[in-house]
């Protein structure tokens, strides 16, 4: 009998603290939300009403009344109370969120279906890309952008979507706000990626030769531009052709070459800032010397990235 009893005593418990969080965690009514308000003892009062951007609503007989920062059962208790005092025979009322337009966050660059997109309670970055649609062919995952919205207005955060699927860790990408703005950029040079199966392992380096003054491979670090790379092999040599750098990067299978006048980008930003990413190479022409602007002593470390290259591109046509 105890332990009938104690086994009871249990399970009212967990039923009792699982309901508690479910009612932690209800929706909380916001501006632009769309409810329906329904009164089945006179449905001459029924409704769809939107909340107003200062959280009102309009009724039949009450007129505004606060609805934003309340569920839905506390707003059909605040209803009742008011409309039973001018009407006695309506003592219920249901309210339904119709239509999630407060917790909503924006969508654009390289998807299928850029937009706004709603929801009851905002999923995670990766759900919320496929809602769009997914990325198209040229969408690059390993420079997602989040624009911050809200109270964070402005904040900006690159997020390597990518490497956290191959990894599986999905769950340790940045948590997305009402009111964000995720951007998918377009591939370097707006090449098609490979898909995810695809992809091979990279190293954990990146190469710059040429006309440098310690050309060879550097270790990769995330959020290393173009200037910083050059900086990390010891600056331009003698004779370098800051106007005819080149970088080779690969994506997957792919790969495709950038020309960057280094000159005019010093002095004006233009193009955008370019983050190496593994295994790129980074190529700085030196004026008027061999294969590809770079001396003799590189062009066999040259030769061996385009036959890769050609052996790629053969290899997936």
């Amino acid at each position: 009998m105890k332990k009938w009893i104690f086994s009871l005593g249990l399970f009212l418990t967990v039923f009792l603290l699982s309901n508690n969080v479910s009612w932690a965690k209800e929706y909380k009514i916001g501006p632009d939300d769309i409810l329906e308000i329904r009164f089945w003892q006179d449905p001459n009062l029924n409704s769809n009403v939107r909340v107003t951007s200062d959280g009102m609503i309009t009724l039949d007989i009450i007129g505004e009344i606060k609805a934003a920062g309340k569920t839905t059962l506390e707003l059909q208790n605040d209803i009742v109370r008011q409309i039973s005092r001018l009407n006695n025979r309506i003592s219920q009322a249901t309210v339904r969120v119709i239509d999630y337009q407060y917790q909503r966050v924006f969508v654009k660059g390289q998807v299928l279906n850029p937009g706004k997109y709603t929801f009851e309670e905002i999923p995670d970055l990766w759900t919320i890309i496929n809602e769009a649609g997914g990325v198209t062919d040229i969408g690059d995952l390993s420079r997602v952008t989040i624009i911050r919205g809200g109270k964070d207005a402005g904040k900006v955060e690159v997020v390597n979507v990518l490497e956290a699927i191959e990894n599986g860790r999905l769950d340790k990408l940045p948590k997305i706000r009402r009111e964000d703005t995720i951007e998918i950029p377009r591939t370097p040079a707006g090449l098609p990626s490979a898909d995810i199966s695809q992809r091979v392992t990279k190293k954990n380096v990146i190469y710059v030769i040429g006309a440098v003054n310690n050309p060879g491979p550097i270790q990769y670090q995330e959020n290393t531009d173009i200037m910083e790379a050059l900086a990390l092999a010891g600056g331009p040599a003698e004779g370098a052709d800051l106007k005819k750098a080149r970088i080779i990067t690969k994506d997957g299978y792919y790969a495709q070459t950038i020309e960057v006048n280094l000159k005019k980008y010093s002095k004006t930003g233009i193009p955008a800032r370019y983050i190496m990413r593994k295994e790129d190479t980074f190529i700085l022409s030196r004026k008027g010397h061999g294969f590809l602007g770079v001396g003799l002593g590189t062009i066999g470390t040259v030769v061996g990235i385009v036959s890769s290259v050609v052996l790629i591109y053969n290899n997936n046509n």
